[in-house]
Formats: C-alpha cells, structure tokens, sequence
C-alpha cells in the first residue's frame, strides 16, 4: 500500500486526509545511531539537530512504498528546511502544509483552503477522489485511535504501564496501517486491565516536556534512574490523542478546528498558554517534578525556559531544563544532572 509520510514538528497533520485517499499516513521519526554529513552540507551548524536527521534520512532515501512527504508548519526551522527538500529530494509529491500560529476565525478559513490545496494535490498525483464520505469515515477511525491511546496512557497515572511503553506504543501507531493499530491498541488495553500496579519507593512521578522526543531508548534511560514518565506534553505522547474531532461538524471544517483548538505545542507560541496546560497537567497527575528537554537549537524550547523556570518555582514544583544532541552517548552523558534532579525532589 502506498504511503505518505509526514514531517511534522508539532501534531498537526491531518492523517485523516491521507486515509482517505486509501493510503497509509507515516511519521517521520530520527534516527540518533546516524550522522549527518549530508544534511551538515545545506544547512549551517545552528539549525536543529533533529530536523537536520530528518533531513538526512530522506537524502538517502526512504523506502519504496513511500511515495511523498507532507511537511507541516512545526516551526520557523522545519519551515525552511522544506526549500531545501524541493532542491534535494527526489520523491513523487512533496507538499507544504502551512498550519497557522494565530487561533482566530481568519486562521481556521486560511488552514481549511490550504487543506484543500493539499486534497486537490493528493488527487491530481495519484488519481484518486477525497470525498466527504471518506474523511468521514477517516475522522471516526483515528478518534477510535484518539480514545483508545487516551484510555491506555491513564494506566501510566495507574502505576501500570512505563513511560517507555507507552511511547513506543504511540510510535508504533504512528506510522503503521490504523486498522492495524486499533488491534494493537485493543489487545494492549485489555491486557492492561488484568494487570496491577507496581509502586517502588524510589520512583519520582515526572512531567516530560519539550522538542519532539521520538528516541523511546531515552525515555527507558530516564526510567533507569529511577523517573516514571506519568504524563507528557509531547508529540509523541498527550498531544497526538489531546481530544476527538467533532464528528458532527462538515469534515474539512472539523478538522481544521479540531488542530486549530488543541493546546499548542512546544514549537509554537506564547509560553504562558503553553504554561497553564503544563501547570493543569502537573497538578492534576501530582508529579514529584517538570523534565523540560530541548534538542540542541530548539530555539522556541530555549525561549521558554527562563519563564517555565520563573513559574515553576513560583508554584514549588522542581524543574530541571536540559539541552541535548541528537545522539544516544550525549544523554548518557548528562547522568549525573539527572540523578542530582532525582535527588532533590
């Protein structure tokens, strides 16, 4: 089946729009184990180190069965890297969807006519029909996937699952047929529910925030020293399965709102919209303390720090701010910084 992928810094590309056109939406992820010589040749020295990886799988060349790339306005960064890709990359369809910052009625007419560009693109190349019956039928199979993964990260809250699980589960969703997927999900679920929790002393409860974490062996490292991942604002985690799309609403239209109305994520502002969710979240999970994680140049992760510093502080809840490469060595390297975190908390 062909698929399409997508490069997205933030989780606003409707798969829904992929699904109906029969083909199978799949997530970009890095991959840390890999240099990036080829990316280093287009880009400068201080341009994210993630998007840079990205950059560098797709000079290379990805799998035969992916036919095109949708990027998605994440940042300011992904945003211009697209450029590059049209000059570089040679791939069926490429495409440039540009979600907007602002949350406004003139925002949600400008997404839902670039939508449509995307449709009529989708069909014009592989001559297919995106009908309203279709993205119908599409928005109730991802809300299955939306509900379920929401169901499952509650037993993160439950002291069942690991962080690390449940984030590799999220992955896997991610870029898998989602017919295949709510299986998955199904079976994980019930197997879940015949299970009981497994508290030790020592765990500190963490809320993960930051860049797009896609290296679940991360997550595994922070679990190693004793973090459990009790709840996240990542891509790659709350923000993928945040709510449903209305399923009474026109389809283009509810989608289009349905991304315009989600907490925004970390590649977008203002900080103190990103504050509240992240206040709401810790309080509501109890956490013993904040991880704020920012991949070498994140500069939207880098402008919120000193605010999320100040007002965590305020509210007593310890935070730790930490820059890292995209690269396995370079966190194991900042073991250390960690355990000084778990110790004061």
């Amino acid at each position: 089946m062909v698929k399409i992928a997508y490069f997205d810094a933030c989780v606003e590309t409707p798969e829904e729009i992929i699904l109906a056109a029969d083909m199978v939406p799949v997530r970009l992820f890095g991959n840390p184990t890999i240099g990036i010589d080829k990316a280093n040749e287009h880009i400068p020295p201080n341009h994210c180190i993630w998007a840079k990886n990205i950059l560098e799988q797709a000079i290379e060349g990805f799998n035969d069965d992916v036919k095109g790339v949708i990027t998605t306005h994440g940042c300011d960064c992904t945003n211009r890297e697209f450029d590059i890709w049209i000059e570089c990359i040679k791939l069926e369809f490429l495409y440039f969807l540009n979600a907007p910052l602002k949350r406004n009625e003139a925002a949600l007419k400008f997404f839902i006519e670039d939508i449509k560009e995307l449709i009529k693109q989708l069909e014009e190349k592989f001559n297919v029909s995106i009908t309203p019956e279709k993205l119908s039928k599409a928005i109730k199979k991802m809300n299955q996937v939306r509900s379920l993964l929401r169901e499952i990260s509650d037993y993160r809250g439950k002291m069942i699952l690991k962080g690390s699980e449940f984030h590799d589960l999220v992955k896997q969703v991610q870029k898998m047929d989602k017919n295949k997927a709510l299986e998955i999900l199904e079976s994980k679920l019930k197997e879940l529910k015949t299970q009981k929790p497994q508290v030790e002393k020592e765990i500190r409860k963490i809320l993960l925030t930051g860049s797009v974490i896609d290296d679940t062996e991360f997550i595994r490292f922070l679990e190693s020293l004793g973090f459990h991942i009790i709840i996240d604002d990542l891509c790659i985690g709350t923000k993928y399965f945040w709510n449903n799309v209305n399923e009474n609403e026109e389809p283009l239209k509810a989608l289009a709102e349905y991304h315009l109305n989600k907490p925004i994520y970390s590649t977008k502002f203002p900080s103190y919209k990103r504050f509240d969710i992240l206040k709401n979240l810790a309080q509501e999970f109890n956490v013993d303390g904040v991880i704020n994680i920012a991949q070498k140049f994140c500069e939207p992760i880098l402008y919120d720090h000193p605010y999320f510093n100040k007002k965590f502080k305020e509210l007593g809840i310890p935070y730790l701010f930490v820059e890292i490469e995209y690269s396995r060595e370079s966190f194991k390297q900042l073991t250390t910084r960690f355990e000084a975190f778990k110790e004061i908390i």
